[in-house]
């Protein structure tokens, strides 16, 4: 599954990021995840990604990718005179790098109390 992250651009075009799972996300109501938050990304001292999924923590590696992809939409449309038509595209961000994640999620434990008796 590959997720996509924005962040700000220096080129006014926006800079995306891909995020990368070995494995699955699983809902507990078994519902579609599109367009649904799923967890918290943070970067730690080192500027290594750490995601945060409900109980879980993971953490994994910024990896640039060899070619970056281009994030575009259909424009309008233009009729040309010997009735031919042109398509304009427009470019909405560019993916330079993934975000991957390949080591189990590990359970984020509070601390116990024990009680003395």
């Amino acid at each position: 599954m590959q997720v996509i992250i924005e962040s700000p651009g220096s080129s006014g075009i926006k800079e995306w990021s891909i995020i990368e799972l070995q494995g699955e996300l699983e809902s507990k109501a078994e519902e579609a995840l599109g367009g649904k938050l799923i967890g918290d990304l943070h970067y730690n001292h080192d500027g290594n990604p750490i995601l945060i999924i409900g109980h879980h923590i993971l953490h994994g590696k910024a990896q640039e990718l060899e070619k970056p992809l281009i994030m575009i939409n259909r424009g309008q449309t233009f009729e040309m005179d010997n009735e031919e038509s042109d398509i304009k595209y427009d470019v909405t961000a560019v993916i330079k790098k993934k975000l991957v994640f390949k080591t189990r999620p590990k359970p984020i434990v509070g601390e116990v109390t024990k009680k003395i008796l």
